[in-house]
């Protein structure tokens, strides 16, 4: 502390070293010169304003109301630039004060489209779903993604008019007495056809239809050739059976993919042809061991073939049709080879081919001769109940021959021989039907042209693919050996 404070006789000696003023104490002590002053600090330059600067400014009232107040100052509008570009815009300086613009949203400006809609008069704010005007949007109708046409493959339309409702035309009027009316359906016939297919298709078939007379002579010579060369396998015993049942596959297995690659699709022909055409040697020297391997097989090798984009195609359903036709012709037909691992397997063979030849012989010489109710119209307008009901009959009544006029080995009782035509007649049919299924999703008649009159080696054979399983199985549940 200063000594004047030590030295005053008004303040009273205490003990205390320092002693605390207060406020008041302080503020008196300095008025009367006895303590301290704060030294005064020089004045501060004033801060002058940018000269550009210009007056805060308010947003402007209503009419009614101007004046009623002193009002804002007026705003002075900046000039607009000379020429638009796109080059950056000036920026007031960060000092200056706030201007008081507001953005302008026109109706008629392009670049508000994605907030309000100028489908109206006047803007309107997109707030709700349902406000969305349907013409913003793009047409969809060409995008592939959400096509639903079904343009791939057996998807496409069939046309109204295919063969065989030709065919049923033309059966009508060879049932007919008077000449001059089937003349006239032969040729409605051809016309539908022709308009059916177009020009391009029907230059490739008749122009016009083959009589009746001629088709079944066709019918029968191509029959006989097929049955001296299947008596010619019989004949040198099973390897040569395997062999010949291996090629029909074979070839089966061909018209099929090859009926899919028409229709549009791509599969993988290579690997379901040798698989199908394998499995019966497979099976005729290993039996049933050889079915699961060689499906696995099959399996692994058709998604390889379209994981290494072998094909360029889309793998999920050409390897479902690979493998389609893998089971519909090679499984079906491996069942030869299991019947021809038993000794007598080639009598096997040979009571299944009679029964199921004599059902679809006599089946489409009753159905076209005799046949009015259409059994299946919808999958093969050409057959007909009664033709159905005449070949059932005739497998019966072959099976009955097979075992007691043939005493073919093994069916050598008459009952082993009645159920084998009895199978026969309830499967032949339905692989008969099947098959045309097939045929009528792919739009084609026949899958092949390689037997004048029957078409193609699986158009044959149908009805005996789903026979060799049953009659297998049959053999196995009456010990037939």
């Amino acid at each position: 502390m200063p000594d004047d404070f030590e030295d005053d006789p008004t303040d009273t000696p205490t003990n205390e070293g320092v002693r605390i003023l207060g406020a008041d104490e302080a503020q008196a002590a300095v008025e009367a010169g006895r303590g301290p002053s704060r030294p005064e600090e020089p004045p501060r330059p004033r801060r002058e304003p940018p000269p550009d600067v210009r007056p805060a400014a308010r947003f402007p009232l209503p009419t009614d109301r101007a004046s009623e107040s002193s009002g804002p100052l007026p705003l002075t509008p900046r000039p607009a630039p000379a020429s638009e570009s796109s080059g950056p815009l000036p920026l007031p300086h960060w000092t200056e004060p706030p201007t008081g613009e507001v953005p302008m949203i026109s109706a008629d400006d392009p670049l508000d489209d994605d907030i309000f809609s100028t489908s109206g008069s006047t803007p309107r704010f997109r707030s709700e779903a349902g406000e969305w005007s349907e013409s913003d949007f793009g047409d969809f109708d060409d995008d592939p993604v959400h096509d639903d046409s079904g343009e791939l493959g057996a998807l496409v339309d069939v046309p109204d008019v295919d063969d065989d409702e030709v065919f049923a035309d033309e059966v009508a009027a060879r049932r007919s007495p008077d000449r001059r009316s089937r003349g006239r359906a032969a040729r409605a016939g051809a016309a539908a056809t022709a308009s059916a297919y177009g020009a391009a298709e029907a230059n490739d078939r008749p122009s016009r239809a083959m009589p009746m007379h001629d088709d079944l002579m066709t019918r029968v010579i191509t029959g006989v050739i097929l049955a001296g060369i299947g008596l010619a396998a019989f004949a040198l015993g099973r390897a040569a059976t395997a062999t010949l049942v291996t090629i029909i596959v074979a070839i089966a297995a061909f018209e099929f993919y090859e009926g899919v690659r028409r229709a549009g699709f791509q599969p993988a022909t290579i690997i379901g042809l040798l698989g199908s055409a394998g499995l019966v040697s497979i099976a005729y020297s290993y039996g049933e061991r050889a079915f699961p391997l060689v499906s696995a097989v099959v399996l692994g090798f058709t998604l390889f073939w379209y994981l290494a984009k072998v094909v360029n195609a889309r793998p999920m359903v050409n390897a479902a049709v690979t493998m389609l036709g893998y089971g519909y012709v090679g499984v079906l037909g491996g069942f030869a080879g299991l019947l021809l691992v038993y000794p007598d397997g080639v009598g096997m063979i040979i009571g299944l081919v009679i029964c199921a030849v004599g059902y679809d012989v006599v089946g489409y010489v009753v159905g076209s001769r005799l046949g009015r109710r259409a059994l299946a119209p919808d999958v093969s307008p050409n057959k007909t109940v009664e033709g159905l009901i005449a070949g059932m009959v005739a497998s019966v009544i072959l099976g009955a021959v097979v075992a007691e006029v043939m005493g073919l080995h093994p069916w050598n009782s008459l009952a082993d021989g009645l159920l084998l035509g009895v199978v026969v007649a309830i499967f032949a049919p339905l692989g008969d039907l099947c098959e045309s299924m097939l045929k009528r999703d792919l739009g084609l008649k026949d899958l092949g042209t390689l037997l004048p009159g029957h078409g193609g080696a699986l158009d044959r054979f149908d009805a005996m693919l789903f026979c060799l399983p049953a009659v297998y199985y049959l053999v196995l549940a009456r010990d037939i050996i």
